[in-house]
């Protein structure tokens, strides 16, 4: 065999082999059935998937890009999906980094910089008896007190009956402090009104925290929220919001994950600051927020009461 035909049969044969694999793995692949799903809409999805690695593969994808796109609501899998504004700021929080330190409080840590976070508290008339030297010797250095609130059946506004007392131990024992006004209400002028109020309590005390608007479920049948619709609150809300911020302060907006997201216009209520009640190991929240409350059944030593408990990252 002449140098030229060498030459020949040193391309023709590694061609013959990859020719021969190709045609293994074809035969191989004719005789697969492949895993197929059938999207009818967003909320809607019917799957037919055969058990194994690649249902694995394509549920997994599935869920990240769900969740990254939309709040889910619900059980797995009948979940109600709720479309993430592009225009509302997200949180890149780590949900591994929050976990309780010492069996004590709650903590956010930031790598190597360590724990960034601070405990928080709210109280209310609720919380009679509350010992503020208590608190700061256990580590809690923020206070979030309520200062009034909107009867959900009359519409009138009260202060809170705890709110002088509280003020005056928080601000001897040396916390921060902000305050937080219970709302219902209907719309955006009665959103003013609530902020009006907190505005002159916290101005004759002193205080320069942050202002909040607490907005939640009311269950009864006589609440005069019962049956708003998403725009009328969120303007109650905004009201509430646009009035603190003109008078220097800064307003926050406290509620828990699902009435954020069923209940409010994230477009318009998330670029203010979110206060999130959320009663979970981790927090499962999109939205960019300041605080998280993270049990209404917090102890802390030498207290002998419940404590709502926060993770405050300010």
């Amino acid at each position: 065999m002449n140098v030229h035909a060498k030459r020949i049969m040193a391309i023709i044969i590694p061609l013959i082999i990859i020719a021969a694999i190709a045609l293994i793995i074809i035969t191989v692949n004719a005789n697969k059935t492949y895993p197929t799903f059938t999207e009818t809409s967003v909320d809607d999805r019917e799957w037919t998937l055969e058990s194994g690695f690649e249902k694995t593969i394509i549920e997994g994808n599935y869920w990240s890009f769900a969740r990254a796109s939309y709040v889910l609501v619900g059980q797995y899998p009948d979940y109600e999906y709720y479309k993430i504004p592009s225009n509302v700021p997200r949180n890149d929080y780590e949900p591994d980094s929050f976990f309780i330190e010492d069996d004590d409080f709650m903590y956010y840590h930031d790598g190597s910089a360590g724990k960034i976070s601070h405990i928080a508290v709210d109280v209310s008339s609720y919380q009679e008896n509350v010992d503020w030297e208590a608190l700061k010797t256990a580590g809690v250095d923020t206070a979030l007190i309520r200062v009034g609130y909107r009867g959900y059946g009359t519409g009138a506004i009260a202060e809170d009956a705890m709110f002088e007392s509280h003020v005056e131990g928080a601000k001897e024992a040396g916390f921060d402090i902000g305050v937080y006004f219970f709302s219902q209400a209907i719309n955006y002028e009665e959103g003013v009104e609530e902020a009006q109020f907190a505005i002159s309590a916290a101005r004759e005390h002193g205080l320069d925290g942050p202002i909040i608007i607490d907005t939640e479920m009311i269950y009864a049948d006589d609440a005069r929220t019962e049956g708003l619709s998403i725009e009328t609150r969120t303007d109650a809300i905004v009201g509430f919001c646009e009035t603190i911020e003109n008078a220097g302060y800064e307003p926050l907006v406290y509620s828990n994950r699902n009435w954020f997201v069923q209940q409010l216009d994230m477009s318009r209520v998330g670029n203010y600051r979110l206060w999130l009640a959320q009663y979970a190991n981790q927090p499962d929240f999109p939205y960019l927020y300041v605080g998280w409350q993270y049990t209404d059944e917090g102890h802390v030593p030498g207290i002998n009461i419940d404590l709502d408990l926060n993770v405050w990252l300010e």
